[in-house]
């Protein structure tokens, strides 16, 4: 039993480092896209690595809720170029060592500003995995220390997804908070021009009726003789 326990402390070990290592990255954001830009990305990522990409325009102003999205390596070669899409999923391997521009493009809007959601994931090619699985074959020599790190070990992998899923519920949710706090400031701001449109407009009557009122018993003034005429 000391010796299935020295194991399985040992294999927690060198998994905790492969994930120190290897830990994939993934990112969420929220950016606000105005009219007639577009907002760009730079992300270091290595050669053989996964990259997942997933994007959606939450809100598009008065407009439609349309993007241009591209994608483009270290040499700044055209990976991805998707036009006037709400949405969109891309998976790909990378080619090349180096920095990958990610950009959003609103140049087709003239006036609307759009709020875009995306999710970046960058995963290691399983070359790791692989070095770790010749490795435990070869260390699981006892069948009840292979059950017990496969329990482990999937349990592990069981909390680790959570946490991802946990992270990415948040991160949608605020997106979610952004774009309604984005309508209720436009809509705050209409209301107190229309306001004021009315505000002003009410005086300009007002002010035009007082004097209308005042030309009519004025005899000897300019408006007086003016209706006097019709």
């Amino acid at each position: 039993m000391f010796r299935i326990a020295c194991f399985i402390l040992l294999l927690i070990l060198l998994k905790d480092l492969g994930i120190a290592n290897g830990e994939p990255y993934n990112k969420q954001l929220t950016i606000f896209v105005e009219a007639g830009r577009q907002e760009c990305f730079y992300q270091p990522i290595a050669s053989t690595e996964n990259i997942k990409i997933d994007y959606q325009v939450i809100h598009g102003g008065l407009g439609e809720t349309h993007i241009n999205f591209n994608l483009m390596d270290p040499s700044r070669n055209l990976l991805i170029n998707e036009i006037k899409q709400e949405k969109g999923s891309r998976e790909l391997v990378a080619n090349e060592t180096g920095s990958y521009k990610i950009c959003f493009d609103n140049t087709i809007s003239s006036f609307n500003q759009k709020i875009v959601s995306f999710t970046l994931e960058v995963t290691h090619a399983d070359r790791n995995e692989r070095e770790l699985r010749d490795l435990r074959r070869e260390m699981l020599t006892d069948y009840q220390f292979d059950v017990a790190y496969t329990g482990i070990d999937n349990y592990m992998g069981k909390i680790h997804v959570n946490l991802m899923r946990s992270r990415q519920s948040q991160d949608f949710i605020r997106a979610i908070e952004a774009r309604d706090r984005n309508v209720a400031e436009s809509t705050y701001a209409m209301v107190n021009n229309w306001s004021w449109t009315q505000f002003l407009t009410m005086i300009f009557v007002g002010f035009l009726q007082v004097l209308m009122v005042r030309s009519i018993f004025h005899t000897t003034g300019t408006f007086y003789k003016f209706w006097k005429c019709f």
